[in-house]
């Protein structure tokens, strides 16, 4: 994790200084409605797979900053922003004669630095990728669960998007590359024995955002 460690800090220095660099770019802030597929109990040993909970229920949002240097037919974006998370789920599980329901309810904020590199396919649609640093900083939840002891993730996204003027709408969905699974040490007096909670990002987004150009910052003369 010391790698991501550095990348995230050499990511976080680009976003600032490379705009500085090229004069056709632009500077913006972007919002984000997030759909992500987190929180779920895993390795339930007596789960009940065919019982209808109807909980789940996984919904976030995001804000943040970019910098966009334009390359004619393609373009690099860094962003950073800010997540907040937060899932419901549940898991029915037998315990002898009887059923148990343990439910999940868990929260998260997190620092999120994603390198997207575009390309323009027609008119104001592009396509784009890259990877995604993510940085935990708060999570809390109604199990005890065992320490997160890496704070730092990566993940890869792909997405696409139109743009018109200033305004971009896109759609992305994004894939965490390091799993992040963490032991229930206690859940309710529910009995979930070596069973643990998921956490490795899978997500999909709904992002708009609104440019501003690098000149609107220039003294007039």
């Amino acid at each position: 994790m010391k790698n991501i460690n550095l990348i995230f800090k050499i990511s976080l220095l680009i976003l600032f200084f490379s705009g500085s660099l090229f004069s056709q770019g632009n500077f913006g802030i972007n919002f984000g409605i997030n759909d992500d597929n987190f929180g779920s109990i895993e390795n339930l040993k007596t789960k009940i797979d065919d019982y209808n909970l109807d909980i789940k229920n996984s919904t976030g949002f995001q804000f943040g900053i970019f910098t966009e240097i334009d390359l004619i037919t393609f373009y690099i974006r860094p962003e950073l922003n800010l997540i907040f998370s937060k899932s419901k789920n549940a898991s029915a599980i037998q315990n002898n004669e009887s059923i148990e329901i343990a439910e999940h309810s868990y929260k998260s904020s997190d620092l999120q630095l994603p390198i997207i590199f575009g390309y323009k396919v027609l008119g104001p649609l592009s396509i784009f990728g890259g990877p995604s640093f993510k940085y935990s900083l708060s999570e809390s939840s109604n199990f005890n669960l065992d320490e997160i002891k890496d704070k730092y993730s990566v993940s890869v996204l792909l997405g696409s998007r139109v743009k018109i003027k200033s305004i971009s709408v896109g759609l992305r969905y994004e894939r965490g590359l390091n799993s992040k699974e963490v032991l229930i040490i206690n859940a309710n007096g529910v009995n979930l024995k070596d069973a643990n909670v998921d956490l490795t990002t899978n997500k999909l987004s709904l992002n708009i955002s609104y440019d501003i150009p690098y000149g609107l910052f220039k003294k007039s003369n």
